[in-house]
């Protein structure tokens, strides 16, 4: 039985406690794709007479729970939490990467723009954590990242219904034009730091 079939089968059986268990576990770093499981979320809910809206709001709960859990292993264990998973799992490097980077350069702000990028939205939540990022910011930040992935990918699978084909095609030309406006915002945020960058390097 393939990982899709059995999310499915999870989701079809128990409802919102699947939802709320799957996008918990998927946000603290378990590898659950939510490219997969939240569009099936919303192929379930048209299906099962369940709200847009009520779907959201228990993956976002569950999303941010999920992200604090990382949050804290990363606060508690510092560093060592981060080795241990890219050892673990070494395509996970260039995520731990790619979030320390971020927070270095963007700040807090780097948090919002992770959850919108596969995998370092929720490695972002352990280097939040290690480097000490200040909980409320931490939280607040995220929740606004969290809702806008989640309602994309469940608002895909209300609207496209079983057709994974048009789903993945969405997806990646979504994470292309992710990518482009990350690349547009770090061009922006270079043009105004400059002076201080200069400064760095110089």
């Amino acid at each position: 039985m393939s990982l899709e079939e059995i999310i499915r089968e999870f989701v079809v059986n128990y409802g919102m406690i699947s939802v709320f268990v799957l996008v918990l576990l998927e946000y603290a770093n378990f590898p659950l794709p939510s490219e997969l499981v939240l569009p099936l979320m919303g192929i379930v809910g048209v299906v099962n007479g369940v709200s847009f809206i009520e779907i959201l709001v228990v993956s976002v709960i569950a999303g941010i729970l999920g992200s604090i859990l990382n949050y804290i292993i990363g606060l508690y264990f510092g560093p060592k939490a981060v080795n241990y998973i890219t050892l673990k799992f070494p395509k996970t490097k260039k995520s731990a990467d790619v979030a320390y980077s971020w927070l270095n350069k963007y700040d807090n702000i780097a948090v919002l723009l992770s959850r919108l990028v596969p995998l370092a939205r929720t490695f972002i939540s352990l280097v939040a954590g290690v480097v000490k990022m200040k909980p409320i910011a931490f939280i607040g930040y995220s929740a606004i990242g969290i809702t806008i992935w989640n309602s994309i990918l469940i608002g895909l699978g209300f609207i496209f219904g079983n057709n994974s084909e048009v789903i993945n095609l969405i997806l990646k030309r979504y994470s292309l034009a992710v990518g482009v406006i990350i690349l547009l915002i770090a061009l922006v945020l270079i043009a105004k730091n400059k002076d201080k960058i200069k400064e760095k390097l110089f």
